[in-house]
């Protein structure tokens, strides 16, 4: 009695698929990975941004109510927008509000400032 040893065209076939929808779930998961640290990385960039410019505000950019926008370059578009808010002789409280926006994806900074009475 003889008995065939190794695998059959249907085994070798099924393997053959299992080991094609392995390769193709590793490769989206990696695709993926990469797509999720680059959006991470762009949302720290407008983050640093938006920072940046936060911080020129009332050095720079004199306190007064208004709305402002412009193009950062890069992607990246801002939009500020300061509003007084309660005024007390000689000192304001202005509300400053600035978006910093890349594709369809946006930071948003709020903080209140002291400055002069307009």
């Amino acid at each position: 009695m003889q008995t065939d040893s190794g695998f059959t065209l249907l085994e070798v076939m099924a393997a053959f698929v299992i080991a094609a929808l392995a390769t193709l779930v590793l490769y989206q998961a990696g695709f993926n990975g990469a797509a999720a640290a680059s959006t991470a990385a762009r949302y720290q960039e407008a983050m640093v941004r938006a920072q940046s410019r936060l911080a020129t505000i009332g050095v720079l950019t004199a306190l007064q109510p208004e709305q402002l926008s412009g193009d950062d370059g890069g992607g990246f578009r801002w939009r500020l927008s300061i509003a007084a808010e309660q005024t007390n002789g000689p000192v304001t409280l202005y509300a400053v509000q600035l978006t910093e926006t890349f594709g369809n994806r946006q930071v948003t900074l709020t903080t209140r400032r002291l400055g002069p009475t307009p």
